[in-house]
């Protein structure tokens, strides 16, 4: 960011003069001359609260991240001053800054795009309303509206062209050859792109502070290749596609690298190349993914969800050459790891965060109280703007230390040699040619099988086995889908005395321990974990084999709500029960009942002990996830606030029904209740994935606790005895009772 001297008058001028409270409210920042080669600002500076320049703290590193951040933040409070320029260039940056955010809402992000152009109308503007128009095509876009979008490209690139704005213009032709070139309209797509080249070629591109070009020029220049490159591949052309590699490569040198080796990578499969197309497929994911150090999870689920297409093709090249061994480190690759936090007091700028995350509890909970589902989504999005605020504070603030990066072939190895004797660690995916693979992960070697199930009958099977699991009716569904899973790899699992089951999409929240193996359940016969992703097996290490946390100096929590004030809710009449068995396997555990286990003492708590059992009424809704949360005594305790948390239980247990679920992105990361424990540094959630009967959570917990207060006893193997002891009581035995209770985490 700079400040020179040579100011271009702008549209806040204009708000400034008009507003008498306008100081008072905003300050200016100025981005500097690259700023407009950036397609959705349409000035070279933007607002930013006074508030949130406050809450950051005086000498703290705005980063681009953070800039954008605080231009969403003062859409609301511009908005308040009517529509005007000012606002329609704030609510552009806010947009085209935060797409993360913005494609959240599809029918919001359209909504604010056309109130941007409101504001540009009838002002002879034509560069603002070709910019506006831009971002209306790209929001007609997320709402799958892609014959709109192209009409508001085309008109877009006329008022950009009637204004003289080649950086603007070349952004409509970048537009227009994407989307083409989605739609199949190929040639059109090439036309585009190589117009925009051409413009490009005559510009004089402003430079950033390391002397390359601006971020946005950069990104116009990136994009125009790769839609020529691809357009010629796919006509069949593939002499030019390669000159067109070289041209790419020759222009932007070792920048783009990504997705120039994806192209390479998808051409050399069209030339039958197989082999040096998994090199080159490789080497795009160590370029980005296998190193990804993004700190919020919106960035880092932004990389994977718009990558999936990267990994399908070169997990199929891979299995194509029979190196099943690479699919392994690919998918630990694709897992999204959230970098750790740094040791040592917090930044400035996080306290006053906080304070307004103590805030949103508050109103959340008048929200969840009064069954305002609108106003729980809007939290929700409040809650994503602080916590990725507060992440990029917190990681911003890193010693500046340079985190060796992590190959494919390094996740390979960890997780080929990280299954021990006797254990077994299986993958489950859906491939392209419609089938559920699974990779079978045993003494250092990977086998790839195949079940005998099209996998587009996948998610109703799911929701099926679900169904009988939440109402208890014949789980036919559940025998039936088991068996067709484990059919693949039971000479495998005959052999095995522990297994570690990771899944995607529908299959991740299948009790895969209540599968059926040789007429009874898989957890029969070996100890089942579940875990996220391969990654986590491959870098937990020995830290999986340690033993449950144990001693007399340990610090042990218990809270229970047997019946939240607030909420006309049954009362659970067991949870003191529960606690003593706590107590049992603690002594020294400290216990908070009813009226004194309130919101700020659990908090207090999760960031004080060792050991952490809640017990009461939970709720989720995948809708809003951050809104997850724990009812105690005198308002709920959201996900969102224990992901602030400074430290965290080596063990949790959430009793409570669904405290387990959560919404998970492609790599495994979630987002829920559960989740949040783990964000903030537990080691192992124990949770159910769906509403259980208290007497079962009693019975549980009962025989979990037995287990944990015996010297050397594993977590896995205290949760697997517990499940067994319910399967063994007619009153338990069916598995959406024994079977609803799981382990999450570093087990």
């Amino acid at each position: 960011m700079n400040s020179g001297p040579q100011k271009t008058p702008s549209v806040f001028d204009e708000f400034f003069a008009d507003a008498k409270d306008g100081n008072d409210e905003f300050a200016v920042m100025h981005l500097g001359e690259g700023a407009l080669t950036l397609p959705f600002l349409v000035e070279e500076e933007l607002l930013v609260p006074l508030s949130f320049v406050r809450d950051v703290g005086a000498g703290s590193t705005m980063t681009f991240e953070l800039v954008f951040t605080a231009a969403w933040e003062a859409v609301e409070p511009l908005a308040r001053h009517g529509v005007n320029p000012a606002l329609g260039a704030q609510v552009l940056a806010a947009l085209g800054g935060n797409p993360q955010r913005a494609d959240a809402d599809p029918q919001r992000y359209l909504r604010l795009t056309l109130s941007a152009l409101e504001a540009f109308r009838g002002r002879g503007m034509s560069r603002h309303e070709g910019r506006a128009y831009l971002a209306i095509g790209t929001a007609l876009e997320r709402c799958r509206r892609m014959p709109d979008a192209l009409t508001a490209y085309e008109r877009g690139r006329a008022l950009l062209e009637e204004a003289g704005d080649e950086h603007g213009l070349r952004a409509a032709h970048a537009r227009l050859a994407l989307v083409m070139g989605e739609i199949g309209l190929i040639e059109q797509s090439l036309l585009h792109a190589e117009a925009g080249l051409r413009i490009g070629r005559s510009l004089t591109a402003p430079t950033g502070p390391t002397g390359r070009p601006a971020v946005g020029q950069a990104h116009i220049t990136h994009t125009l290749h790769l839609r020529r490159a691809r357009a010629l591949m796919l006509m069949g052309f593939d002499d030019d596609a390669e000159s067109a590699l070289a041209d790419w490569r020759r222009e932007a040198g070792d920048g783009d690298q990504f997705d120039r080796l994806v192209v390479t990578g998808q051409l050399r499969l069209r030339q039958n190349r197989n082999n040096e197309a998994v090199d080159v497929f490789i080497r795009a994911i160590d370029t980005r993914f296998a190193a990804l150090d993004t700190a919020t999870l919106p960035g880092r689920t932004h990389y994977l969800e718009n990558s999936a297409k990267l990994f399908g093709e070169a997990i199929g090249a891979a299995l194509s050459i029979g190196r099943a061994d690479l699919v392994v480190g690919m998918l630990a690759a694709m897992a999204a790891r959230r970098p750790r936090r740094p040791q040592g007091p917090a930044p400035t700028g996080v306290r006053p965060l906080d304070e307004e995350i103590r805030t949103l509890a508050r109103k959340a909970t008048s929200a969840a109280v009064a069954g305002d589902a609108s106003a729980l989504t809007a939290h929700d999005d409040r809650a994503r703007i602080l916590l990725e605020t507060r992440d990029a504070l917190v990681h911003g603030a890193r010693s500046g230390k340079v985190r060796e990066p992590v190959t494919v072939a390094d996740l390979t190895r960890a997780v080929l040699f990280a299954a021990g004797h006797g254990e077994l660690a299986l993958a489950y995916a859906q491939s392209s040619q419609n089938e559920i693979v699974v990779l079978a992960v045993t003494d250092g070697t990977v086998l790839y099988r195949t079940a005998e199930l099209p996998a587009d009958r996948l998610s109703r099977l799911v929701a099926l086995a679900h169904d009988e699991c939440v109402r208890r009716t014949d789980p036919q569904t559940v025998r039936h889908l088991g068996k067709v899973l484990l059919a693949p790899v039971a000479d495998l699992l005959a052999t095995a005395s522990r297994v570690f089951v990771t899944a995607q999409g529908p299959l991740a929240d299948f009790p895969f321990h209540a599968a059926p193996f040789h007429d009874k359940p898989l957890v029969a016969s070996v100890q089942v974990r579940t875990l996220p992703s391969l990654a986590l097996l491959g870098s937990a290490g020995e830290r999986r084999r340690r033993t449950a946390p144990q001693g007399a100096a340990l610090r042990a929590r218990v809270a229970t709500v047997r019946q939240p004030r607030y909420e006309v809710l049954p009362e659970l009449p067991t949870l003191r029960t529960e606690a003593e068995a706590v107590r049992r396997a603690f002594p020294a555990a400290v216990a908070l009942h009813d009226d004194e286990a309130t919101a700020h003492a659990v908090r207090e708590a999760v960031e004080s002990c060792d050991v952490l059992h809640i017990a009461g009424h939970a709720a989720f809704d995948p809708a809003h996830p951050n809104m997850a949360r724990i009812l105690l005594a005198d308002r709920p305790l959201f996900a969102f606030e224990v992901a602030t948390a400074s430290a965290a239980p080596q063990l949790v247990n959430l009793s409570g029904c669904r405290a387990a679920a959560e919404r998970r992105n492609l790599g495994g990361e979630g987002e829920g209740l559960a989740a949040s424990f783990l964000a903030a540094g537990a080691e192992t959630v124990v949770a159910p994935l769906w509403p259980v009967r208290d007497d079962a959570a009693l019975a549980f917990n009962s025989v979990l606790y037995g287990q944990l207060a015996r010297p050397g006893t594993q977590v896995g193997t205290a949760v697997r005895n517990a499940q067994l002891a319910l399967l063994a009581d007619p009153n338990f035995a069916h598995p959406g009772l024994w079977g609803a209770f799981t382990t999450l985490g570093g087990l």
